[in-house]
């Protein structure tokens, strides 16, 4: 595994690329919590779907730098 360094972490997150990314996920889990709070207990398979979707958009939109093992913070 690579190490990512605590510079190499804020370059990436300070991309463009990036923020267009973290902002086109974050507009999928107000979708998703739309859809969701429309739908909610007509389908408990569609439910679980929707909630773990969010929960893992939530999870990835506030991963740190800290949270990667062998991060070499310099």
């Amino acid at each position: 595994m690579s190490v990512v360094t605590y510079d190499d972490w804020q370059q990436w997150k300070a991309s463009q690329v990036t923020k267009a990314f973290f902002e086109a996920a974050q507009l999928r889990v107000e979708d998703a919590k739309e859809i969701l709070g429309g739908t909610a207990g007509l389908d408990h398979a569609s439910d679980n779907f929707y909630r773990g979707f969010i929960a893992a958009y939530q999870e990835m939109s506030e991963f740190r730098i800290e949270d990667l093992e062998g991060s070499n913070e310099s």
